[in-house]
């Protein structure tokens, strides 16, 4: 079933416990362009006979070609600017829970949500219609119901939009094709920031997808922040606070 609202942000994270450069990331459309994406997806699943869920962790030599397609796929659309990709990464190594977090790693990964949230899809869809956002599932002591509500009243507040927020929903990535779509794009882009690819005992097919994620995105490095006027693929290296 289609969300009712204007625009849609599918939302996930990567790195989050064994890479130095955590990213949480997306893929934001309008809801007119949402059909076709999953009609796409449902014929790509039954020529590549690709029925289980695509996952960056499943990235394997025996599946290249299929997930190449995929990739491919996606910049296709992003290239035509039918849906967006952006993303927020962090260095691990610069967190400071104990000052920022309450001394809960938890609170700190749901800042990065609200940030990418606000200033990559509210700031700029909000004005023109309604949101939807669709995170995938994960346990957190931060509720939808919380998150939904301060990024609303910021949106109030500084920019004077009123609550285009509408939905703030989680599902099981198993169940929806976009959060799959974008955990493979999300997973290269990690990847990439954490300088895999460049190692010679990385997985052949993630080091090749992760390069043609990189190549295709028309920026030369995920080490540096996208530039201003670029929309339709965007890094933003958040720096941490003082220590």
């Amino acid at each position: 079933m289609l969300p009712e609202q204007d625009y849609v942000f599918i939302v996930d994270e990567a790195g989050i416990s064994n890479d130095r450069f955590t990213v949480v990331g997306g893929i934001c459309l309008h809801r007119d362009t949402l059909e076709g994406v999953y009609k796409t997806m449902a014929q790509y699943r039954e020529a590549f006979n690709m029925k289980a869920e695509l996952k960056w962790s499943k990235v394997s030599d025996q599946k290249m070609v299929e997930y190449q397609w995929l990739v491919d796929y996606f910049f296709a659309m992003n290239n035509s600017n039918l849906l967006q990709f952006h993303s927020i990464i962090f260095d691990s190594h610069q967190w400071n829970h104990h000052r920022y977090n309450e001394g809960v790693g938890d609170t700190g990964l749901s800042k990065l949500y609200y940030q990418l949230i606000l200033h990559k899809f509210l700031c700029h869809c909000g004005p023109h219609g309604s949101l939807y956002v669709c995170l995938d599932h994960r346990n957190s002591q931060t509720s939808l119901h919380d998150l939904k509500g301060m990024l609303n009243a910021t949106g109030r507040r500084d920019h004077g939009l009123i609550d285009p927020l509408k939905q703030l929903v989680s599902k099981h990535s198993h169940d929806e094709d976009l959060l799959q779509l974008n955990d493979v794009i999300l997973g290269a882009v990690c990847a990439a920031r954490n300088g895999k690819h460049l190692l010679a005992d990385y997985r052949k097919s993630k080091r090749l997808l992760a390069m043609q994620v990189m190549e295709k995105s028309g920026l030369t490095t995920f080490e540096r922040d996208s530039p201003k006027g670029v929309g339709r693929f965007t890094v933003w290296n958040m720096r941490a606070r003082p220590r």
